[in-house]
């Protein structure tokens, strides 16, 4: 993996981490998007967030832990998520330990769809401006505490 993609990678995770932290909900979308289970409803694509973010940060996620993390129902959650597998976006881990525990981990195709949101969301202006912002208001605090510590 080259270092363009580790670095890529290393933003899709913050982005799926941020999203899921602040319950952002984009309606806009850039090009490449799979229409096809994100967007035909509000559930799947609130809970696709979810599911990047534990993905990225441990490799799986439970429903039980989308249901901690979300404010649907166990239903509604069990239903998206077994939506998903049938549609082929996620695929169950055989947990040989613990029958009860259902570990589900994104297939490649929901994969690349988050890296096409992603990329939307770079090529957006708006974001890349609003990123850029961000970025200088962080180096100028981290400056500001930088220079209060020294001056102690």
């Amino acid at each position: 993996m080259s270092e363009n993609n580790k670095l890529f990678d290393q933003f899709c995770y913050a982005q799926a981490s941020f999203e899921s932290s602040r319950h952002i909900y984009r309606r806009e979308h850039g090009p490449g998007q799979v229409r096809r289970f994100f967007n035909t409803s509000f559930t799947a694509f609130e809970l696709r967030r979810y599911m990047m973010n534990y993905y990225y940060s441990k490799g799986s996620f439970t429903i039980s832990e989308l249901i901690d993390v979300s404010e649907f129902s166990r239903p509604t959650v069990t239903n998206t998520v077994l939506e998903a597998v049938n549609m082929g976006y996620l695929e169950e881990l055989p947990n040989k330990i613990d029958r009860r525990r259902r570990d589900f981990r994104p297939t490649a195709p929901m994969l690349e769809a988050w890296q096409n949101y992603c990329n939307a969301l770079l090529a957006n202006q708006k974001f890349s401006q609003s990123l850029k912002l961000a970025q200088t208001l962080i180096s100028i605090r981290e400056l500001k505490a930088k220079t209060a510590q020294s001056d102690m």
